[in-house]
């Protein structure tokens, strides 16, 4: 800390001495006067097969831990290349792309950095990065991402560490079979039962009776009803007969669409309670497991009905925590889950009240004793790269963790960006090393994977395969501080701050060469009621930072950009906050600079407080491209869900507009309407041809209302325009 102290003595004179300073140093040599990007000369399509490649399989310093929205970094890099290039230079895109983007010296801000992306592949460029995010879970991860390349852990050292607790937890995840003795369990299946408020006949609330299914085996393995006995059957068949007797048909369970059907009295009630004082956490029978057996030929998996010795087993873990817990106080989160939404209330409408109500007795066992192990650990670089994994490891160890039927593998929580409650949850053996979505060996050996990848990054190539990427790694002693005049005194690359960007006052103006972000898209995405949950498990092994450190503090939720509800109130906020932000980054960016970003949503009001906050702001629009945002679908993807982004690049206007100006006072003139239709309908025609690229109508009527946004001007509507928002309002689906 005194370090960075002594480092703001010499930032805190003369802004020109800075300037003078800061360029003698640099290799930049500027952004173009007009760039590739601003044309919009770019090979689109050959970018979003890239994009949909990276979806399925993404670089591994990205795969560390989880954050939500991630932008792809063959986007990103796409964007770095093009702004670096002249607008007469599209020939030499895909040579500079996949050799070195000549950024080396500059100073790129993200205002919005989120899970860092455009940090890392600007680092990877070899320019100096500064970040914000108000939120410390979004920054502890990127904070990981830039610095992997400084770690220097053995796998010896994780080894040393792991091994004696997984000899503790792993007695507690062994099943005896039937002529095999005790076997490794690798998923143990529980299901939530519940008393009928009608004939108070207590019953499993299952979907179904399949377990899982190999589609291409032509084979699926289902259970009984009654007795849970598994059996390994044709993938067409609907009904079987248990050995016991009973007939169970295999689709017919007592969930459906959220109700729930009593099989006793065949009452019909919603599986969630709208008044969260009458709900209470969920209770869950241990149902089926999944054991594995290893051979000299290799590892098999099976399935199996679960025994009383095995729900004994699981007592006995509970005893354990119990006893714990009562001679050392709990080591878990034990603060209330936060109302964050009245629009979304999970998980407390299913009855889940703390963040540990989340976990069963067994899984809390192992976080608990993993957790203190962590706690203890001396090497600050180590205990950073455990406390990552840890964090990382949770959403496949809670009992909001589904089963993949079609995959056999764990389906970890948030996998659809929210809270989506599950009946049948699976537990995870979670010390088995090579098998097992989600264990903790295997996010270490993830994460280590990632350090060496990140000392020579590779990128997907165009061309098929990957390509090495020229970074100087070395160059520097360290990465991700906190330090923002470290990195303008050039001892440290790269800078994240835990912070709202609308204060950048720590950045001298015009000293930013470029801006390259991804703002809130209005209401979409509450990050903050996710991350949440990291941090309440982040405060509980001590590595958040202050002022999160207080275990009582949640994330700011209330103090973050993104719009809470679709009320005027909230709306304004939105727009405020985001020309406060768009003001900052006009100040402190450089004349000949540029302001990048991406922007997708199918809301009229986003569009207006995007295009009012620019225009107020300063900023005037150069140039305006779709670019494909999503890598692939997921459940969360509907079919009218936007999958393209519109790419805005932005240049300072000489003046900026007087403060006194306001939403009212942005217009757009007419001839630009039919312009914007016509560009957004020639991208339609341009992109239609390939199925695979994935734009369609909402992706269309999006960039019509991009291009809307960047005709808008901050004059006084006159004749021959009209107000923004009306002109957006203008706009509608014109294809099926």
């Amino acid at each position: 800390m005194q370090a960075d102290r002594d480092l703001l003595i010499p930032l805190r004179g003369d802004s020109a001495q800075i300037h003078q300073a800061w360029e003698s140093e640099s290799a930049f040599n500027g952004i173009p006067a007009q760039t590739l990007l601003e044309l919009g000369d770019l090979p689109i399509e050959e970018i979003a097969r890239l994009t949909i490649r990276e979806g399925h399989s993404s670089t591994a310093p990205y795969n560390v831990h989880r954050w939500f929205a991630r932008r792809s970094s063959s986007q990103v890099r796409s964007l770095l290349t093009a702004v670096t290039l002249r607008a007469d230079k599209g020939e030499r895109f895909w040579d500079t792309y996949l050799n070195e983007i000549p950024l080396e010296g500059a100073l790129l801000l993200d205002p919005f950095a989120g899970g860092g992306t455009s940090l890392v592949e600007a680092l990877h460029c070899n320019a100096r990065v500064i970040g914000y995010d108000i939120d410390p879970v979004a920054t502890f991860v990127t904070r990981m991402e830039l610095s992997l390349s400084r770690c220097k852990v053995e796998a010896s050292e994780i080894d040393e560490f792991c091994a004696p607790l997984a000899e503790i937890i792993s007695n507690y995840h062994l099943s005896n079979v039937a002529a095999f003795g005790d076997c490794e369990v690798l998923h143990h299946f529980w299901v939530q039962t519940r008393s009928c408020p009608s004939c108070s006949i207590s019953y499993e609330v299952h979907p179904h009776y399949q377990l899982a299914r190999h589609q291409d085996g032509g084979y699926q393995w289902v259970f009984c009803r009654y007795c849970h006995a598994v059996y390994k059957l044709p993938i067409h068949v609907k009904e079987f007969q248990c050995d016991c007797g009973m007939r169970t048909i295999v689709g017919a369970g007592t969930l459906e669409n959220g109700k729930t059907r009593c099989p006793s009295c065949a009452a019909v009630h919603s599986l969630s309670k709208p008044g969260l004082p009458a709900s209470k956490r969920p209770e869950w029978f241990l149902f089926a497991q999944e054991y594995v057996r290893r051979t000299p030929s290799g590892i098999t998996r099976h399935f199996k009905s679960a025994t009383n010795e095995d729900r004994n087993r699981y007592k006995k873990a509970s005893r354990i925590l119990s006893r714990i817990e009562q001679n050392e106080g709990p080591f878990v989160p034990i603060r209330p889950i936060p109302h964050f939404s009245p629009s979304d209330m999970r998980p407390l409408i299913h009855g889940f009240k703390r963040y540990r109500d989340l976990f069963n007795d067994r899984q809390l066992l192992h976080l608990t004793l993993l957790g203190k192990a962590i706690q203890g650990i001396e090497n600050p670089k180590l205990k950073r790269i455990l406390a990552l994994a840890f964090s990382e490891h949770l959403t496949t160890n809670c009992m909001y963790t589904a089963y993949a039927f079609g995959y056999r593998r764990t389906s970890p929580m948030f996998s659809i960006h929210s809270y989506r409650h599950i009946v049948r949850p699976v537990e995870l053996n979670p010390w088995l090393k090579k098998i097992g979505r989600g264990t903790f060996p295997n996010v270490l050996s993830k994460i280590l994977k990632a350090i060496q990848e990140a000392k020579t990054p590779r990128k997907l190539s165009p061309l098929g395969g990957q390509f090495q990427v020229t970074y100087n790694h070395r160059e520097y002693q360290q990465n991700g501080t906190r330090s923002i005049p470290s990195v303008l005194a050039r001892s440290s690359r790269a800078a994240i701050i835990t912070s709202s960007s609308e204060d950048l006052s720590q950045i001298p103006d015009n000293l930013v060469d470029l801006i390259l972000t991804d703002p809130p898209y209005y209401d979409n995405l509450s990050y903050s009621k996710l991350s949440d949950f990291y941090l309440s498990w982040q405060q509980a092994l001590g590595v958040a930072e202050p002022p999160y450190d207080d275990d009582d503090r949640a994330a700011p939720f209330a103090d973050s950009l993104a719009a809470k509800s679709k009320s005027k109130e909230a709306f304004e906020t939105y727009r405020r906050g985001l020309r406060s932000i768009l003001s900052e980054c006009y100040r402190v960016l450089n004349p000949s600079g540029l302001l990048v970003f991406t922007y997708h949503h199918k809301s009229i009001g986003a569009w207006s407080a995007l295009g009012s906050s620019l225009a107020l702001s300063g900023f005037k629009c150069t140039g305006v491209l779709p670019l494909r945002g999503e890598g692939q679908g997921g459940l969360h993807s509907l079919n009218g869900t936007i999958k393209w982004d519109a790419a805005f690049a932005c240049r300072k206007q000489p003046n900026s507009p007087p403060l006194s100006l306001d939403r009212d006072q942005i217009g757009v003139l007419f001839k630009n309407l039919q312009s914007a239709k016509q560009k957004a309908d020639q991208y339609l025609e341009r992109f239609q041809g390939d199925e695979k690229l994935g734009f369609r109508e909402p992706d269309r009527l999006n960039l019509e209302r991009a291009f809307i946004v960047a005709a808008a001007s901050n004059q006084k509507t006159e004749a021959g325009s009209m107000p923004l928002t009306e002109a957006l309002q203008r706009t509608k689906i014109t294809r099926t």
